[in-house]
């Protein structure tokens, strides 16, 4: 009878630690991500591996996550360092794409400094512990044109600017950063106070 009642026990014991453990997993079904722009032709950000390229706030840019478990509960207190922005087209230094801060009551957290890192990239993806949670329309490009050596701005990426300089048919917004539709002596200004940034 002892032993029968210990081994109840240790079912319901396992059973309520198992339902608070699932009770504090993200859950990619229940939680969703909002963008919103200030500017709707204002999409993209410039990245830099020293983290002096733009900031989503500064752009217009918000993203805002909302984490939640399977049953729709909110979770609080996720860190910033397991809600990350992603693309596999992207270099990106160690700490360099975390949220603001960890989620807050109603399992809110937001993005709106920069991203640490190189290349160019047509949306980014919002992970939580590992889990997708959406793919948003931001846009990235960078002084860090990769491959050549990623998340490090030097010769490759000047030769890389050099072969698309005053070049029409060349044209790509990923080294036109200002974003006037031209690859010209603006760019090169531009190039010239990036070159040497690293990861810091």
């Amino acid at each position: 009878m002892k032993k029968a009642l210990v081994m109840v026990l240790a079912v319901v014991l396992t059973a309520a630690y198992v339902g608070t453990a699932a009770a504090d997993i993200v859950c990619a079904d229940s939680s969703y991500c909002t963008v919103t722009f200030t500017n709707p032709a204002k999409d993209r950000i410039t990245i830099s591996p020293n983290g002096n390229g733009d900031t989503f706030a500064n752009t217009g840019i918000a993203i805002s996550v909302f984490l939640r478990n399977c049953n729709g509960a909110a979770l609080a207190g996720v860190p910033p360092q397991e809600v990350v922005l992603f693309n596999s087209g992207l270099c990106i230094c160690p700490g360099g794409n975390i949220a603001d801060a960890a989620t807050d009551l109603n399992g809110r957290t937001q993005f709106s400094g920069t991203i640490r890192g190189g290349g160019c990239v047509s949306s980014l993806s919002v992970f939580a512990d590992g889990i997708a949670i959406c793919t948003t329309t931001v846009k990235t490009n960078s002084w860090d044109a990769l491959p050549a050596s990623p998340c490090f701005v030097d010769a490759g990426d000047l030769a890389a600017l050099a072969g698309k300089l005053g070049n029409i048919p060349a044209y790509t917004i990923c080294s036109d950063w200002n974003e006037d539709g031209f690859i010209d002596a603006g760019d090169v200004a531009s190039f010239a106070q990036q070159l040497g940034a690293a990861c810091q």
